[in-house]
């Protein structure tokens, strides 16, 4: 898979919107995309080991799988498939690889939602960027996190206003194209104690989104990098109830390339 965009700062807490236009099967030409940066490539995997041996760990929390198959929707060669079944017991299938370090990166990767995908307001996280416990020992919410919810896409960032307390800022990124490959690009410069940091999201070579601002807990290491699927509010430990027996939850990722620059 091509590489992706490059990055531009956004104003502060800003959603650039843009609609993408439809985009082939990604075994096909990606979209044009804006101009690249000169950069170290610090990971990268496109499963054509047939593993996911890549990545620092796996983490399956009920009974989804994780495997490499055939890449669906016109796609050619391996990629990586996520499953979580609705048996009110599963609710995350993720690949992760430690954190890389503070600065700037590009994180590249493509992503396939398949065309029965059933839209539900109960949002689904695609990939994450995640921090660490608290100050006071509790977990909390992914620093960056792209999202599905409703049949659309959105990007969460949180940051804290004290030791222990976390704000949103919630960024949409347009419709979901189902039974299609998403290229994406998130630009990301961390932010720390004293500078602000910038995102800036593409998808099949258009800009759809923009933030600056604070974008971590400005944590002993930077964030770390996961992709698959994770549904929170299907964890049994919270006690929410949802209807169950439905379709897995199934999605696929792709050509993952990480650069510093």
């Amino acid at each position: 898979m091509t590489r992706l965009p490059a990055r531009l700062a956004g104003a502060v807490l800003t959603a650039a919107l843009a609609v993408a236009a439809a985009a082939p099967a990604h075994a096909a030409a990606p979209a044009p995309a804006p101009a690249t940066v000169s950069g170290t490539d610090v990971f990268a995997d496109d499963f054509e080991s047939g593993t996911v041996s890549a990545w620092t760990r796996q983490r399956i929390d009920g009974n989804g799988s994780i495997t490499v198959a055939p890449a669906p929707g016109g796609g050619t060669g391996l990629a990586a498939r996520f499953s979580v079944p609705d048996d009110g017991a599963s609710y995350r299938s993720e690949v992760a690889v430690n954190s890389l370090g503070w600065g700037s990166y590009r994180f590249a990767l493509a992503d396939y939602l398949p065309a029965d995908w059933v839209r539900t307001s109960t949002e689904t996280i695609l990939a994450q960027w995640h921090g660490y416990p608290l100050a006071d020992g509790s977990d909390t919410k992914p620093p960056i996190a792209l999202t599905v919810k409703d049949g659309s896409w959105r990007l969460k960032v949180h940051w804290l206003t004290d030791p222990t307390t976390v704000q949103e800022a919630v960024i949409p990124l347009g419709d979901v194209q189902f039974g299609h490959w998403n290229q994406w690009a998130f630009d990301i410069t961390w932010s720390t104690a004293t500078t602000p940091g910038a995102i800036t999201v593409f998808r099949d070579g258009a800009q759809v989104g923009a933030y600056s601002g604070l974008n971590n807990y400005h944590q002993n290491q930077s964030p770390y990098f996961k992709t698959g699927i994770y549904r929170a509010n299907w964890n049994p430990a919270k006690n929410i109830p949802y209807p169950t027996g439905g379709p897995d939850v199934v999605a696929w990722s792709d050509s993952v390339v990480v650069t510093r620059y």
